[in-house]
């Protein structure tokens, strides 16, 4: 006889029993909301209604990024406000404090999930009393307050029965299948463990190929290991019981892989008929992922290019798939726990599901390594806004990450299309591509996701955003595209027909080309085999060489058992190199400093970069740390802006001012005879947009065509807020421009140099400027204090000292500077070797204080290291020769000094023992301050003159009077302010005095000896100087210098 199924009654009369006896014995809230939850669980398993558990204190965030809420519990849109067992009858307040909570959170969950707030079903309960609200288009609505009945739970497991399943989001994913979840701890760990295996073996598989070329593409993550990755590495190893830190690249691609795996499924889960195809357990979980890695769940669905290019589906013929399939079943099990169907979600969290996807289980210490700094929304609609796009205009994003100014772009044509609108209709002339696979995943699955409603099974439609290299993109030579690509197996390369390329069919046709070198066959097979297709007809016989010259390469990787990707990688790229001008070109292209990349990209790269012009001239500091957002801007300007276009993109503000950067400032490619016209920058360093950085962030926006005239606009914005608790985050572009403010200042490089740092004020204080910034060559020269690469060891502290021998027994200080190889070692020394050491922190207007804690080791008198050192300063020589082997790696010391003495010092010379020097902070950290450095008496080693370590600059002085005159005319209010309003938050070196026509020191002048008396009487004033005080150097400082 079949078991008798329990009715709702009965379900309902046994979860009523078991709260009655829950509320009778909880101490607390905490531990009745335990039993409650229990209880509702089985109630729930046999009613047979999905159970997903709850998160215990479901964190949201707010509108302020410092205050966050905890949710009580969250069934997907059921919110129960748990209360302390009993305490509902009893007070009043107590019941609207608990409805308050319940209503806040369901605006704060509507915020995050994308319902609608009417959607959630509320219940306050405290065992033994329970209410049931809403909030409607009237505003809230509430039962009244009754006993907790049968009548009561039956509500409630109705309500669970509708409403429990969650909706997706990008925090539930990341709770259920997050990196740091129990199914990422399982399976991330076999993924490394696979990976590993592949690296070792000496065969090569579809696991090391993929590896190896995903790990030359991303080798920068790898060598940069900042803190923040390291705390990554050792927070992940001991989570997944691994140690990562053995090799990190393998553990990167294991967990791309992962993250991969989940937004795919994630992706086709959002689409009805492949949600049904990949829950169908009567499938083995094997061919179920085999037929969404191919791409065919969503070609069925109308999408022909969603995994085009991944890196990411090795793990299914790996030998490691056995102990995979468990946990990969497990994966597709529990998200199939959550509710897919987005047409529930609001158009903005739908186009931010992959976004949030990848935010939350990229970790940001790796984003940040790759420069990847995500666009809010709001931010993106400010730039699309400013820079003036309407949607029938055409865009190109040539770095898009995962989308978010081609969805915003989409959003704004979705919002006025009408139904009949298709899919192809919607993308048209949106464009966009990114070197990072899993980037390009998450924007092509936004795409699909938000379009999901016009997609035409079977349609064959194309994403218009590629796998490819804005930097290097293919190059259009006579009728074909040509492209390097470099891999493991060295540089190929690749020519393409034009006619090829533009073909309508061209990635059908690059599919056919990777199927028939898979076969095996040869180069002339698949040439002949290839040019009897349609799609080849029209080709002349120069065309068909150059194109059987790439099929020869293809074949030769293929022999070498390295094939497998390149048709897909090379569609994309020619593809992306062949897309058309666009109106508009705007983004946020990756911040990467040029000595991150990795070395051969960057010397790879290099040519291209010179052909730009975005170095700057100095022979020093050309290409070291110019951003290579530099490049990416230049080069879209070339490649994919219609002449008369306009570009705006989000970019590090500190190029408008470092000397790296001075290429970029000449806005114009020379051998194109393109120059380009700056139309404004914003500056929102102040606004910090992007999450957990307060980099200087800039929006540049130019037109091509023309020049720029200076003076520009420069834009500065000041967030919303109370003081000390600015709003960094906006629900839109125009609550931005509404609650920030904003003021416009007028920009131009410094005058008289070329393409130098742009000074921003006033037109006063331009015409001003014109005065004090005067080309040609100045009489002062100004030096960097003295370079050690290893504070370590030669900033000392002074133990003991014997005049009679000249010694003085020392003991380095480890603590000081990054490395972690310097020993604590006491010795003794030459007292002739030490000097009271003047360090950044120490200088200020007028005041320049000694290191109060040590002094500095200083082995030489001119630009070397003395090469007698062993034999005339022997316990000099004895005490660094401790520490040989990490002096011998300095990089100031292999870069600039080769062949010189292993203890050399860098930037040091005679000029770093000049008796009286005026000096300033390299960073200033504020407005642009000089002190006078004389003489100090140190209580151990004696009167002496200090040594500038490197974070000052300073300009050698033949007397402390001609000190005192400089040190007075730099302080001048309207002499700092010049210097200051271009070298705010920058490194200011020797520019100040090349840059400003300083007149030359005369004794004899009336002014002058003003100034000395000035710059000696405030130098020895305890505090700073008083307001009158200020204006009288001001006056002086306009008499100097001639102004009217």
């Amino acid at each position: 006889m079949a078991a008798h199924s329990p009715s709702l009654d009965d379900i309902a009369h046994d979860l009523l029993a078991g709260v009655t006896a829950a509320a009778a014995g909880a101490p607390n809230e905490a531990s009745l909301r335990h039993e409650l939850e229990k209880a509702l669980e089985q109630a729930c398993r046999k009613l047979g209604t999905p159970w997903t558990p709850f998160r215990l204190d479901l964190t949201l965030p707010t509108a302020d990024p410092r205050r966050k809420r905890f949710v009580d519990v969250a069934h997907g849109a059921v919110i129960i406000e748990y209360e302390p067992p009993r305490s509902l009858a009893r007070s009043e307040r107590a019941v609207a404090h608990a409805i308050a909570q319940a209503e806040e959170y369901a605006r704060l969950l509507a915020g995050h999930e994308g319902r609608s707030v009417g959607d959630y079903q509320l219940v306050i309960w405290d065992g033994s009393h329970i209410a049931f609200g809403g909030v409607r288009n009237g505003g809230p609505a509430w039962s009244a307050l009754a006993g907790f009945s049968m009548a009561g739970a039956k509500r409630l497991l109705g309500a669970l029965s509708r409403h429990g399943v969650p909706l997706v989001h990008p925090l539930l994913l990341a709770d259920m299948a997050g990196p740091e979840s129990r199914l990422g701890t399982e399976l991330i760990p076999k993924l490394y463990r696979a990976v590993l295996a592949a690296e070792r073996a000496d065969r090569t598989s579809k696991t090391k190929l993929l590896y190896f070329e995903w790990r030359r593409l991303f080798g920068q993550v790898v060598g940069i290991q900042t803190d923040s990755l390291k705390q990554l590495l050792v927070r992940q190893s001991q989570a997944h019981n691994e140690d990562y830190g053995a090799n990190v690249a393998a553990y990167l691609f294991a967990l791309n892989t992962f993250i991969a795996l989940v937004a795919k499924l994630v992706a086709a889960l959002a689409l009805k008929g492949a949600a049904e195809d990949l829950r169908d357990a009567a499938s083995p979980v094997q061919e179920r992922l085999r037929v969404l890695e191919k791409g065919d769940l969503f070609a069925q669905a109308g999408v022909a290019n969603m995994l085009n290019g991944d890196f990411f589906s090795w793990y299914l013929d790996d030998p490691a798939w056995r102990g995979l399939s468990s946990g990969t079943e497990s994966l597709i099990a529990a998200l199939g726990n959550i509710n897919f169907d987005v047409s529930q979600k609001s158009p903005d969290s739908t186009r931010d599901l992959f976004k949030g996807l990848y935010q939350s289980f990229v970790p940001r210490a790796l984003r940040h390594a790759l420069g990847e700094f995500y666009t809010p929304d709001w931010l993106a609609a400010h730039v699309m806004n400013e820079a003036g796009w309407q949607r029938r205009d055409s865009l190109t994003d040539p770095t898009c990450g995962t989308g978010t100014f081609l969805l915003e772009g989409l959003r704004r044509r979705l919002t006025h299309a009408p139904a009949s609108a298709t899919a192809e209709e919607l993308l048209d002339g949106l464009q966009g591509m990114d070197l990072n696979p899993l980037a390009v995943l998450a924007a092509r699955a936004s795409m699909v996701v938000f379009l999901s409603q016009r997609l035409r099974p079977g349609g064959g439609l194309r994403l218009p955003i590629y796998l490819a290299d804005a930097i290097n993109p293919v190059d259009l030579e006579g009728a074909a595209f040509k492209h390097s690509l470099h891999t493991e197996k060295g540089l190929f390369e690749f020519t393409v027909p034009k006619a090829l390329v533009t073909h309508a069919n061209f990635f059908a046709f690059f599919t056919r080309l990777r199927e028939l070198v898979e076969t095996g066959r040869t180069s002339a097979q698949i040439f002949s085999v290839l040019m009897r297709e349609e799609t080849a007809a029209a080709l002349s016989e120069g065309e068909r060489v150059q194109f059987q010259e790439t099929i020869d390469s293809l074949v030769q990787l293929h022999e070498q058992g390295w094939n497998g990707i390149w048709c897909s990688i090379l569609a994309d790229r020619f593809a992306a190199g062949a897309l058309p001008p666009a109106d508009f070109v705007c983004g946020n292209p990756p911040w990467v400093k040029w000595s991150h990349l990795p070395p051969d990209y960057a010397a790879f790269i290099k040519k291209r970069c010179l052909q730009l012009g975005v170095f700057s001239e100095d022979k020093w500091v050309g290409g070291i740390e110019s951003d290579i957002s530099t490049v990416v801007t230049y080069v879209a300007a070339e490649r994919w802006l219609k002449r008369g276009g306009t570009l705006a993109f989000l970019i590090t503000g500190t190029v408008f001012a470092n000397e790296s950067s001075q290429g970029f400032r000449r806005f114009e490619i020379a051998r194109l005879k393109l120059p380009m016209a700056v139309t404004r920058v914003e500056d929102f360093s102040e606004v910090a947009p992007f999450e957990g950085v307060s980099n200087h962030a800039a929006l540049l926006m130019f037109r091509t065509g023309t020049a720029t005239r200076f003076p520009v606009t420069y834009r500065w914005w000041k967030p919303a807020g109370a003081p000390g608790q600015p709003k960094r985050s906006y629900a839109s572009a125009e609550e931005f421009v509404l609650q920030a403010s904003q003021f416009d200042d007028l920009a131009a490089p410094v005058p008289g140099t070329d393409a130098g740092p742009w000074l921003k004020g006033t037109r006063a204080q331009h015409e001003t400027w014109q005065h004090l910034f005067v080309p040609g060559t100045h009489e002062y020269v100004a030096r960097k204090g003295i370079t050690t690469d290893a504070n370590g060891i030669f900033f000392v502290r002074v133990l003991d000292t014997d005049r009679t021998r000249g010694l003085a027994q020392i003991e380095n200080d480890p603590s000081l500077g990054k490395r972690e190889d310097i020993a604590r070692v006491r010795a003794g020394v030459e007292t002739e070797h030490l000097f009271p050491l003047l360090r950044g922190r120490g200088v200020t207007a007028f005041k320049a204080q000694p290191d109060p804690d040590h002094v500095v080791l200083v082995p030489q008198r001119g630009m070397h290291g003395n090469p007698k050192l062993d034999t005339e300063y022997p316990a000099t020589h004895r005490f660094l020769r401790r520490f040989q082997r990490v002096l011998e790696q300095r990089s100031s010391l292999r870069r600039f000094q080769k062949g010189q003495a292993w203890w050399s010092l860098w930037s040091t010379g005679a000029y770093s023992f000049a008796r009286y020097k005026v000096a300033w902070r390299e960073m200033p950290g504020g407005r642009f301050a000089a002190a006078i450095v004389a003489p100090v008496r140190h209580p151990q080693v004696g009167t002496k003159l200090v040594v500038l370590d490197h974070k000052l600059y300073f300009v050698p002085c033949a007397s402390l009077r001609e000190a005192a005159y400089l040190t007075a005319l730099l302080n001048a209010p309207i002499v700092s302010e010049a210097i200051s309003a271009y070298a705010a938050q920058l490194s200011l070196g020797v520019s100040v005095v090349e840059y400003l026509a300083l007149p030359t020191f005369n004794a004899k002048d009336a002014t002058h000896r003003a100034l000395v008396s000035q710059g000696l009487r405030l130098t020895k004033k305890l505090g700073e100087p008083t307001l009158a005080e200020w204006a009288e150097l001001d006056s002086l400082a306009r008499i100097a210098f001639s102004l009217p």
